[in-house]
């Protein structure tokens, strides 16, 4: 196993019943960089109305990540939807996966004109045969009922200084923007998404763990729901979402021990970055081991964000 050096921040998130409605998200880990703190807070909480309203109304886990991720989509602060990062090429390539505790999972990768990703993620799993597609055709968009827009849109003034930055003095690789969002409904099930631009100046056709069931999101009504950000390499070659869920399953560790050893093994990777965890029963967490991440999460007795 790769030896560890940052140690995992640990946020527990208590609930009024160990099996209460809860919902967790995150807008992304690294480096403190230059965002405007306020507006991520704004968002963060915007997002979280989104969805936790979508619980107090009976309905799914599902259907209350969903509406937390295109608040989050729709915000420029955040690296997915409008306001992805740009490939080398100058372009956007958005990832984006969604998991139901009962096993059910779709994601896309290579996405370039769907204006909600997640919405991609949904389709392939409900409309399809299939887990994972690659660059779906604007046909299959279409024939899926998927809102596009021209690349454009998702591009931002930010970003394309961003593009140049690094191109110029070196990739960001401390900078993540992944969001994401884990949720537990009143019939006790579990949910998780997770939604990306990806890396600046990644190379055109580069894959993160986003989109790959396991290693950037899982859900498990057994054990948990799982979604991360930070080093998309280190996450995949950890497994890291499937790994926090294993611990916990055949080690019988807690979230807050199974999160801590899985990014120590992602630190062991030379990657970082953090994890939003929520278990079948009791307390979620918020866990990271790099300098910051931004996060939020609501249960009936708590409310927060943090950027």
């Amino acid at each position: 196993m790769p030896e560890s050096g940052n140690h995992a921040r640990i946020v527990t998130i208590t609930t009024e019943a160990e099996d209460g409605l809860t919902l967790l998200i995150h807008g992304g880990a690294g480096s403190r960089g230059n965002h405007n703190a306020e507006e991520v807070d704004r968002d963060l909480n915007r997002a979280l109305d989104a969805g936790y309203a979508k619980l107090e109304a009976g309905a799914s886990a599902e259907e209350a990540v969903i509406a937390a991720i295109h608040v989050m989509e729709d915000a420029p602060e955040f690296n997915a939807g409008h306001g992805a990062a740009l490939t080398s090429d100058g372009i956007v390539q958005m990832d984006a996966c969604l998991m139901d505790g009962d096993g059910s999972v779709g994601a896309a990768t290579g996405l370039g004109t769907a204006r909600n990703p997640i919405d991609v993620a949904q389709a392939v799993k409900d409309k399809t045969k299939h887990v994972l597609f690659a660059e779906p055709t604007d046909q299959e968009l279409a024939d899926w009922g998927i809102e596009t827009e021209d690349n454009e849109y998702f591009i931002t003034d930010e970003r394309r200084r961003q593009l140049v930055s690094a191109q110029n003095d070196g990739d960001e690789w401390e900078k993540h923007g992944t969001i994401g969002a884990v949720a537990r409904d009143g019939q006790g099930h579990l949910a998780a998404a997770t939604s990306t631009g990806g890396i600046t100046n990644q190379m055109h056709g580069r894959v993160g763990d986003t989109p790959l069931p396991g290693c950037g999101t899982y859900a498990n009504d057994e054990t948990a729901a799982i979604s991360g950000t930070g080093i998309g390499e280190a996450f995949i070659k950890a497994v890291a979402a499937n790994q926090i869920a294993s611990r916990v399953r055949f080690a019988g560790q807690d979230v807050e021990d199974a999160a801590k050893a899985t990014l120590d093994e992602i630190d062991g990777y030379h990657g970082d970055g953090g994890v939003i965890v929520l278990p079948a029963t009791g307390h979620g967490v918020i866990a990271y081991n790099s300098e910051t991440m931004k996060f939020g999460f609501r249960s009936r007795t708590e409310s927060e964000v943090h950027s």
